[in-house]
């Protein structure tokens, strides 16, 4: 403890502990928004057939050791997926884009076979330890509308953009 009564004021985020970074992303304009326990933000489509297509995005601060395939697995094994497959390259398509991992699972739930399409990727905020913003995107369909619903939440995963700039040092 201190012996001096200096204090100062220390505002959160900052450049020692950025926070999570802002993020856009197109979504068809009949789905609905929701607060999901646990992740960030959940988009919903309209139900069909008892089921609504839907993508949870989730973001925390992760450590540099942790790949972004790693977590993209580790997003579906947590809804009790098993063969994981990966889909293209890991990493980034030029040097102006961010980093990316993307994973794609079939497994049943409540009875049904859905299909998972995992990706994560990260902002450009990294700390002076390396940690950085990690978003997982979570899109889930019927495995037997897969054609249709799996380009739709792509066209989402694929509009993500991450806003907040590198922090401010």
């Amino acid at each position: 403890m201190s012996t001096t009564n200096s204090m100062q004021n220390v505002g959160w985020p900052n450049s020692v502990s950025p926070g999570i970074g802002a993020f856009r992303i197109d979504v068809p304009s009949d789905w609905s928004a929701i607060e999901p326990t646990g992740g960030l933000i959940a988009f919903l489509a309209p139900a069909r057939d008892n089921f609504r297509v839907n993508l949870v995005v989730f973001g925390e601060r992760i450590p540099p050791d942790k790949d972004l395939g790693e977590l993209a697995e580790e997003a579906l094994l947590g809804a009790g997926a098993h063969n994981i497959v990966a889909i293209g390259m890991d990493g980034a398509e030029s040097d102006e884009q961010l980093p990316s991992a993307a994973r794609r699972a079939d497994l049943v739930l409540e009875g049904r076979m859905i299909r998972q399409l995992a990706v994560t990727t990260e902002g450009p905020d990294r700390s002076a330890t390396g940690v950085r913003s990690v978003y997982a995107l979570v899109g889930s369909c019927l495995v037997d509308r897969a054609v249709d619903d799996e380009q739709v939440l792509t066209d989402m995963i694929s509009s993500f953009t991450v806003t907040a700039g590198a922090p401010v040092r």
